[in-house]
């Protein structure tokens, strides 16, 4: 039987399937290798070990949150696109849990493909408060202030399980943003 040829692209994939259908906890080279009909060691040429497999997750999967928001927020504003892009986060993180976990992973340091992602979710939120008016500072931390909220409210959903009650707690936190912004 010949070997399975195999590049970086199906690694992420299969690992992304993996995260989706067990959760990022499941994730393992043996998972992702045994779904692409290879052995774990071939993974080896294309990455570093369960780390480099977990990392590479991470930064896909924040790219796809990344993705969602932007869409989500193209051609809205102001609370409208508060309101967008928080839907948005929270239903990647309640259709993808595992993708949503491997954004809790750190960056490896301030400059890499990870830190970068993290920037991108920070530059599309700042986008849309300075196009509501703020100044670029003024900007920039209503963003990093706003998802920080919505992200550790959907950290604390993820690993509590989501109830009818969240809801209504999700969108309380939407309109203290949007009040607290407004101001």
């Amino acid at each position: 039987m010949p070997r399975q040829r195999i590049n970086i692209g199906d690694i992420t994939a299969e690992a992304l399937t993996v995260v989706d259908r067990n959760g990022f906890d499941a994730l393992s080279l043996s998972s992702v290798a045994e779904q692409l009909e290879v052995g774990p060691s071939a993974l080896y040429t294309h990455l570093d070990g369960l780390d480099g497999l977990r990392y590479l997750v991470a930064v896909h999967a924040t790219n796809n949150l990344a993705s969602q928001l932007r869409n989500a927020a193209i051609g809205t504003s102001g609370d409208t696109a508060l309101n967008a892009m928080g839907t948005a986060y929270r239903t990647f993180a309640q259709t993808h849990p595992g993708q949503f976990a491997s954004t809790l992973l750190p960056p490896r340091s301030t400059e890499d493909e990870l830190s970068q992602a993290n920037h991108s979710l920070d530059d599309i939120f700042a986008l849309v408060y300075g196009a509501d008016g703020l100044d670029p500072a003024q900007a920039h931390l209503a963003a990093r202030s706003t998802r920080s909220a919505i992200h550790g409210f959907l950290a604390l959903e993820h690993t509590s399980g989501t109830t009818p009650t969240h809801d209504e707690e999700y969108d309380h936190l939407l309109q203290t943003l949007q009040r607290g912004i407004a101001r």
